[in-house]
């Protein structure tokens, strides 16, 4: 077929590979993973007072997730590379005004508590989570192929247990505060159920 009329992807087209194959599935799944948790996370924010500011930062990694869940070969355009590359660099810009909120927060309280009692702190954690992710999906060889393919298997089953474990230890974490009477005991679960 003449180069003009090639697809960016061809699902049909020839697997080298089992382990590039199995890596892609992984790959879409992680996406489809990381695309649920934003989504959720996206509507737990809501009913917050800050929603215009939450809900779409949480939708944009979960869209941007979602087209590489649909579509892996997007990963390696240069649209994306750098439309995501733009997305981190004002998320990184914000997260540091997080810090700077949060350190004011604890500094008016009496006593050193853990940061996630704080809407700051969760706030900053949420935003952690968003740029540890894009910046897996963006610097990463996961999810590409060819010479830009991360080689080593090793490096590659640590990268995707990162992976898994960033979408799935918030989503534990969120669960438990849904158990009992956790919400009352669970730094991170106040105010999240009204009294």
């Amino acid at each position: 077929m003449p180069a003009k009329y090639q697809l960016l992807y061809d699902p049909l087209s020839d697997v080298k590979d089992t382990h590039t194959d199995k890596r892609m599935i992984v790959w879409r799944t992680v996406n489809i993973l990381m695309t649920v948790f934003f989504a959720l996370a996206a509507v737990a924010n809501v009913n917050d007072s800050d929603w215009y500011i939450w809900v779409p930062i949480y939708l944009t990694p979960a869209v941007l997730s979602l087209m590489v869940a649909v579509k892996p070969a997007i990963i390696e355009t240069s649209i994306l590379s750098s439309l995501t590359a733009i997305v981190l660099a004002v998320f990184v810009g914000y997260g540091v005004y997080l810090i700077a909120v949060l350190i004011d927060t604890i500094k008016q309280k009496p006593s050193l508590q853990n940061p996630l009692i704080y809407e700051e702190g969760r706030e900053f954690a949420g935003m952690v989570i968003i740029i540890i992710w894009l910046t897996i999906s963006r610097f990463t060889g996961i999810g590409k192929t060819g010479e830009s393919a991360t080689s080593d298997r090793r490096i590659m089953t640590g990268l995707l247990l990162m992976t898994v474990t960033l979408g799935v230890l918030p989503i534990f974490a969120w669960m438990m505060c849904f158990i009992g009477d956790n919400h009352k005991h669970i730094g991170h679960c106040s105010g999240m159920f009204k009294s």
